[in-house]
């Protein structure tokens, strides 16, 4: 818990290896499932050589959060969360899915209304990321439905040592 909380503390501008912002999501799953016991279950698949790439700060929590809070709570019998990454022609994609209820049809036109506070942090990221990297790299919901949810994290593909 204390890792987490520092981890989280650490609000600096730079960018941490998607390998250190995985540990902090690990942490924070953990903590989670001693909560919800075999109401939550997850898997993390990110390729080694992934987990060097470089990524702002506390852009993958957030929306690991969003997965727990609103897809997986809400189901009486819970769900799971998986995060995995791949290396694509548009560069790294990093998937978060839950099988929980997904986003309601109000709440994803909510997220897509700038003057709207609902989805606000959702925005920010995907603002963040896109200052980082440029107009072809940020968050995208892919699918939301009543199987649940997945949002894909895309930023370019990176060499080592970045």
């Amino acid at each position: 818990l204390s890792d987490l909380l520092r981890y989280n503390l650490k609000q600096d501008d730079q960018l941490h290896t998607i390998g250190s912002e995985i540990g902090n999501i690990e942490k924070y799953l953990y903590i989670q499932k001693v909560r919800f016991k075999n109401r939550l279950e997850y898997d993390i698949n990110i390729p080694e050589k992934i987990k060097s790439y470089r990524i702002p700060n506390m852009v993958i929590q957030p929306i690991v959060e969003n997965a727990l809070i609103h897809g997986i709570t809400p189901k009486r019998d819970g769900g799971k969360i998986s995060i995995f990454a791949e290396e694509t022609s548009k560069g790294v994609v990093i998937s978060i899915m839950d099988n929980g209820n997904g986003f309601s049809k109000e709440v994803l036109e909510a997220m897509q209304q700038s003057e709207n506070k609902s989805g606000l942090g959702f925005r920010s990221t995907d603002n963040r990321l896109k200052r980082y990297y440029g107009e072809g790299f940020g968050l995208e919901i892919v699918k939301s439905d009543y199987s649940g949810s997945t949002v894909n994290i895309t930023i370019p593909t990176q060499s080592i040592g970045r």
